[in-house]
């Protein structure tokens, strides 16, 4: 598809928000195969710079030169080269002096894969925000899902983020064990565990603070996806949304005072119920929302409202 002469490669995904951001089609697909995920149907492909310097320069003529942030499509285009990356983060801002960060998709291996020193170039080259896929804590069901990283893995990719300057922004999925209280248990309670290790308190110790994000969003069977097929089949057995509920108030339950600085965000279509707020710092009020939840389920979000 082209936009006003811009390439995009169908369906586009990008953050809830990044919903006014310049999306700048960088790679095609994703490297990785989730079995949460339709993002790998497409072939994997990382587009020639020369075409991606076109298109920012299609986006100048078009938007004009106030652009204020900048995402760079598709699964996780941190798994380009550091001197490709360099390129075209150093491009963008030519082009567009006012723009105050880019993002992308990243997967924790792709961000340990770079030095300190490339990660803190890219840093100062525009590069303001990585979406990290964190899905879980628990090594199992990410080994399930097909993340192929662990969660020692997620952590040491977070704190090299903080050490070089580049927001994360984690995403952790409620009911992806499905509908096993055992299971989900111990994958919240692992998420949970991960989130804590994760903070910066742990390497950032002068000086205040980075913020950062963390997100939770209920699975959804996307067509084409594998927990479509074995839901299809009868193999996995969706959790309840009281059941998501329940795993939102454990994870927040056990969220650690040393967790600073985060901000926390339900706002995607899949959950059940829009939450936000500071972590560790509104513990006792989010938790007191998700139980209204529990008590009153006719206001949660209905089923056919929610989506990706």
């Amino acid at each position: 598809m082209n936009l006003h002469g811009i390439y995009y490669s169908e369906p586009v995904y990008r953050p809830p928000s990044e919903a006014n951001s310049l999306l700048i089609q960088v790679t095609e697909g994703c490297t990785y195969h989730c079995s949460f995920c339709f993002a790998n149907m497409k072939k994997f492909k990382i587009r020639d710079l020369d075409d991606i310097k076109k298109d920012m320069d299609t986006a100048r003529k078009v938007y004009g030169t106030d652009i204020r942030k900048m995402f760079f499509l598709d699964g996780n285009a941190m798994v380009i080269p550091y001197n490709k990356l360099l390129e075209l983060t150093s491009y963008a801002q030519l082009l567009f002096p006012k723009l105050n960060r880019i993002g992308t998709y990243a997967h924790a291996k792709d961000i340990l894969a770079k030095s300190d020193v490339e990660l803190r170039s890219l840093k100062e080259a525009g590069l303001g925000i990585v979406y990290i896929g964190i899905e879980s804590g628990n090594n199992q069901q990410l080994a399930k899902a097909g993340k192929r990283v662990t969660a020692d893995e997620i952590v040491a990719a977070f704190h090299k983020c903080f050490q070089s300057g580049i927001t994360p922004s984690g995403t952790i999925i409620l009911g992806l064990t499905g509908n096993d209280d055992k299971l989900a248990e111990q994958h919240i309670l692992d998420t949970a565990d991960l989130v804590n290790r994760a903070s910066p308190v742990h390497v950032i110790k002068e000086g205040s603070l980075p913020v950062w994000y963390i997100s939770c969003l209920a699975l959804m069977f996307p067509d084409g996806s594998d927990v479509a097929r074995d839901s299809a089949a009868g193999k996995f057995i969706p959790q309840t949304s009281i059941g998501i509920l329940r795993e939102m108030k454990l994870f927040i339950e056990n969220i650690s005072d040393d967790v600073k600085n985060c901000v926390f965000r339900s706002n995607h279509a899949s959950n059940y119920l829009p939450l936000k707020g500071r972590l560790s710092r509104d513990r006792d009020k989010i938790v007191s929302i998700i139980d209204q939840g529990l008590k009153h389920p006719e206001n949660v979000r209905p089923e056919f409202m929610r989506g990706l």
